[in-house]
């Protein structure tokens, strides 16, 4: 087999690989989210991480970060307002902005959510080997870095000043 052969064939095996890793990843993630002492939905978890990341952000901030729209987003930060999760705060430059943060119990739930998925991975990964384990991480940040690396040269093509505006959307 050629080289570029050989290339194409496995970086199309990669490709279903990483499509099935994620889509099995995304129903383990919602199953995690549905336990009882959790009880979140999955656009609810990345605004409380994008959140934890930001600090404390504007909800336009808030809605270019965990790429909603501001209408949805709104309805997601309610229901965490009322869940106590998240707590809205006014800008102390400009009293007419509305500002959002987490509270400690949103902290708390984050907290929850880290261990289970923790655990999980533990569960998941139980079979390798340390070895395996640090080359398996190697690999993935390779994979990680190159993904990055297209998303911000794409954001680059597409902004109009030349900078890109996913350093925080990464973190989220």
């Amino acid at each position: 087999m050629r080289e570029d052969d050989a290339r194409s064939y496995h970086t199309s095996a990669i490709d279903d690989i990483v499509r099935q890793i994620t889509w099995q990843s995304q129903k383990q993630l919602l199953q995690t989210l549905s336990r009882p002492e959790i009880g979140l939905t999955l656009p609810q978890m990345v605004t409380l991480f994008a959140i934890r990341e930001a600090g404390i952000c504007r909800m336009s901030d808030l809605a270019e970060i965990t790429q909603q729209s501001a209408g949805t987003l709104t309805g997601i930060v309610d229901r965490l307002i009322d869940d106590h999760l998240v707590g809205r705060v006014r800008d102390v430059e400009d009293r007419r902005v509305v500002q959002v943060m987490l509270t400690r119990q949103g902290e708390q739930r984050l907290a929850l959510v880290e261990a289970a998925r923790r655990a999980d991975m533990d569960r998941i990964l139980s079979r390798f080997s340390i070895e395996q384990l640090r080359e398996l991480e190697h690999l993935l940040q390779l994979l990680l870095d190159g993904i990055n690396e297209l998303i911000s040269d794409r954001d680059l093509e597409r902004s109009p000043n030349g900078q890109s505006n996913t350093s925080l959307s990464r973190n989220a």
